[in-house]
């Protein structure tokens, strides 16, 4: 198992989706813009269009060259680099930040971007952990920065387990959450889940009680392959995971204990489930 901090995970974004994410932030001439992981340059282009001295930040080399190739064609200019987003040397300052990133890695960026007051920070699709926004449209969210804390939860996860179908294809992204009593809350992965997937938590330590996102990559792996674990955090109980790579369907099912005991027995048996409908019977208990 790999446990980063970060990996590259690029999907587009739909056009109108970033119009609505553009108007919610108020983009507009003269707004130094930065798309944090700018992938293609698709959202780069649409907020030059709008006159905003725009600019993007990709950790994919290719895809910044791709990038460069389609501002190039659209005759706009923008400022586009290859770097890591948490490494703490590379400067960033504007007035509006865009994303489209998965939860641990915005919990991550949070700190960099706070001390900037002011600013305006807009996500599509994922939240920015144990944060308000100020105003939502649809998939996007904005926050300004600093941004509203909210009060955490209960610590501890919401459910004893989650049963996941991913795609046997290519890689697929799982985010969880649970509010952390505080202190190290460095995530990783046990049991068979360990070797199919790779690992992010929004953070290595937190001060008190927050909440703490935690993603998943799952790898590509063979169809009706089924495999089983748990992700552990120190400071609370470990949750139980149970994954088929299916073409059947695509998701996650939130487990009570009585329906991870009951996949536990079932995996156990003489004749195991071998399908995704198999191990949903067992959750009917």
């Amino acid at each position: 198992m790999a446990v980063l901090e970060t990996w590259p995970f690029w999907a587009p974004s739909e056009a109108d989706a970033v119009e609505a994410a553009l108007d919610l932030a108020g983009v507009g001439p003269g707004d130094r813009f930065v798309d944090l992981g700018c992938g293609d340059g698709q959202v780069v282009l649409a907020a030059a269009r709008r006159g905003a001295l725009a600019s993007g930040i990709e950790a994919d080399p290719d895809l910044v060259d791709e990038a460069r190739s389609h501002l190039t064609a659209a005759g706009v200019e923008a400022d586009l680099r290859v770097g890591d987003l948490l490494d703490p040397a590379l400067p960033l300052d504007a007035d509006v930040y865009f994303t489209y990133l998965a939860p641990a890695t915005l919990q991550r960026l949070h700190p960099r971007l706070a001390g900037q007051r002011g600013a305006r920070l807009v996500t599509v699709d994922f939240a920015v952990p144990g944060l308000t926004p100020t105003r939502r449209s649809g998939p996007a969210r904005l926050y300004l920065l600093p941004g509203r804390r909210r009060r955490p939860a209960a610590v501890g996860w919401s459910t004893a387990g989650t049963l996941v179908a991913a795609v046997p294809d290519h890689h697929s992204l799982g985010c969880f959450d649970l509010v952390h009593p505080g202190g190290d809350s460095g995530a990783l992965l046990t049991g068979s889940i360990a070797a199919a997937a790779s690992i992010v938590s929004g953070a290595d330590h937190l001060d008190g009680p927050a909440e703490l996102a935690v993603d998943l990559r799952w790898e590509p792996m063979a169809l009706d392959t089924i495999a089983s674990g748990a992700i552990a955090i120190d400071g609370v109980d470990d949750h139980e995971m149970f994954v088929i790579w299916t073409d059947d369907d695509e998701g996650m099912w939130e487990l009570t204990p009585q329906s991870v005991e009951a996949i536990r027995r079932g995996l156990r048996r003489r004749n195991p489930p071998t399908t995704l409908a198999d191990l949903l019977d067992l959750t009917v208990v």
